[in-house]
């Protein structure tokens, strides 16, 4: 049917031309601008979370500046803390050099201070962007300071909630400052509450034990007895401070050296030979003594023979002693003449009690944060902890200050702290020896109560009481060693800094990788999302093209008809 009113075709063709022209325009805005969904409407979930992940690699690429930011300040800290590493170990060897006879010690001390110097500057060059991780200005002893934590960005994190936080890593000021400015405290620094080496106590391990009475003498040479002639003597065992011992009156005549060597002449020509004779008067007379010791000489000697005590005489004494020699000798020997007998002894000892001694090194003081313990076992008493507090020095001493500054200080306090364990801590001069109390303890020798001290610990644990720049060789003040020891631990905490430093530095390195590639993967994932596939978009393109040519002539035509219509009226 063909209307005047309606041109059916004309219409057909130009909603087709409309349908073309709609998706050829869609499609030239994909191919203008790479993007299959570029506006909510194109698609509202995909072009939501498109928009939002690019806003979240935007925060990504600002992390990955701000590790880089951080990577700077730490490797700026790490190179100034291995910097300090080199200069302490220089300022040990300059310490040891020190120890060296002959060495001119301020030459010396001049070299250490121009090495405290160069740490010092160090310290002070260590600054990235106004930041200094080795220098901290704290009013406090870095002890007694909670955390000072600074801070590096290291990720940005969207949870499933889609809450966003920004995740750091912490650097804490209080393990790599190397100067405190104000409370002191840092790596090159004396810690406020170190006890130091305790006064020389520190690394006590004392572990004493005794043994039995003996004493030596010089073989002054051989003799021949004959029936008529004798050499009595007085022994008496086992004597002491806590015992009276037993006294035995003894002959060496010719009929005990017969039966003691096995010979018919009476003759003693050597050392062991008189140590046999002597065994077996001993043996003979039920004497608690043997004449085969061998703690100072060797059984085989022939200018020494030597006695001591079997410990079997019922006595608390150890102990052995020659007395009241009568010598009853004829022929041309030397008046008073006894083999050695009636000589003092060449070494004795006698009555032998456990004892051990440190030596005073430093004053100190134990502050109200600190504290040592150590262990102590006396005789078959348990082994017990001890603790010297503030409290104990300040009521031991009658002081407020916590200051040890003596020998006889200290041994008192140690006394005081381990009251009831029966140790004796007695002072002389520079010098404290621990001993069992005899009182309670009277058996000498093998018997004696061992004595035991050690394991002593502190609470700070051992610190440097000086700082690097008080060290002074050419004063009194400490000994080498002492600074040895100050400076070695000041190192240790420098490489442990360092240690920590550079593991941040590996983590911010991996972390800055990790965050390019997840900034790639956010990438390519928007791009699955909504980029458009330009091949197939150019593809359509050309159809899109040719579509609308042909449903511009079909519009054309379907006009013509009415055209052709109206000639019919003509």
């Amino acid at each position: 049917m063909t209307s005047i009113h309606t041109n059916l075709g004309a219409i057909a063709a130009l909603q087709t031309l409309r349908s073309v022209a709609a998706n050829l325009t869609a499609n030239q805005q994909q191919a203008a601008s790479g993007l299959r969904i570029s506006v909510a409407s194109d698609n509202a979930a995909y072009w939501s979370i498109s928009t939002t992940m690019r806003s979240d690699n935007m925060a990504i690429s600002a992390v990955s500046d701000a590790l880089g930011l951080g990577a700077a300040k730490i490797d700026t800290a790490y190179a100034g803390t291995a910097a300090i590493v080199e200069v302490l170990g220089e300022f040990k060897a300059k310490l040891v050099a020190a120890k060296e006879q002959g060495v001119d010690r301020a030459k010396v001390q001049e070299e250490l201070a121009h090495l405290n110097a160069q740490a010092e500057s160090i310290v002070q060059s260590a600054s990235f962007s106004g930041e200094n991780l080795l220098k901290t200005k704290s009013t406090l002893p870095l002890l007694e300071e909670g955390p000072m934590p600074t801070s590096v960005v290291s990720s940005f994190v969207r949870d499933a909630n889609s809450n966003v936080q920004v995740k750091t890593m912490d650097i804490d000021l209080k393990h790599s400052s190397m100067l405190n400015e104000g409370g002191g405290g840092g790596i090159l620094q004396k810690q406020i509450h170190s006890v130091g080496d305790i006064g020389g106590f520190r690394g006590t391990g004392v572990n004493s034990v005794a043994h039995q009475g003996h004493e030596s003498y010089r073989f002054t040479g051989g003799v021949e007895l004959t029936a008529a002639d004798s050499i009595t003597f007085t022994l008496t065992v086992d004597a002491g401070d806590y015992s009276a011992g037993n006294a035995y009156t003894l002959t060496i005549d010719k009929a005990a050296v017969d039966t003691a060597l096995g010979t018919t002449d009476g003759k003693i020509a050597t050392a062991p030979q008189l140590r046999t004779v002597l065994e077996s008067i001993f043996v003979a007379n039920g004497v608690p003594a043997t004449a085969m010791e061998r703690m100072f000489t060797s059984l085989t000697s022939t200018t020494e023979f030597e006695i001591g005590s079997l410990e079997t005489s019922g006595h608390v004494g150890s102990s052995i002693a020659i007395s009241n020699v009568i010598s009853n000798l004829s022929g041309s020997y030397p008046a008073g003449f006894a083999l050695g007998l009636e000589n003092a002894p060449a070494d004795k000892h006698d009555n032998m009690y456990p004892k051990a001694a440190i030596s005073f090194t430093t004053a100190f003081t134990v502050s109200p944060l600190a504290e040592v313990y150590f262990d102590v076992q006396v005789g078959s008493g348990a082994m017990t902890t001890y603790t010297i507090n503030r409290a104990v020095v300040d009521a031991t001493l009658g002081t407020v200050d916590g200051y040890i500054g003596s020998a006889a200080d200290l041994a008192a306090v140690i006394g005081q702290a381990s009251i009831g364990s029966n140790l004796m801590a007695v002072a002389s001069g520079n010098s404290i020896t621990f001993s069992a109390d005899q009182t309670v303890y009277p058996e000498a020798g093998n018997r004696a109560a061992r004595v035991y001290v050690g394991n002593v610990q502190s609470n700070p644990p051992y610190a440097p009481d000086f700082d690097l720049a008080e060290v002074d060789i050419t004063q009194d003040v400490r000994t080498v060693d002492q600074y040895l020891r100050g400076v070695d631990h000041m190192e240790k905490m420098a490489i442990s800094s360092a240690s920590r430093l550079g593991a941040l530095q590996t983590r911010i390195e991996m972390q800055a990788e990790f965050a390019e590639k997840l900034s790639d993967s956010i990438d390519s994932g928007v791009g699955r999302l909504v980029d458009a596939d330009m091949n197939e978009v150019s593809t359509r393109l050309k159809a899109l093209q040719t579509q609308q040519q042909i449903a511009v002539q079909s519009l054309s035509i379907a006009n013509g008809n009415s055209e052709t219509l109206m000639q019919l009226f003509r």
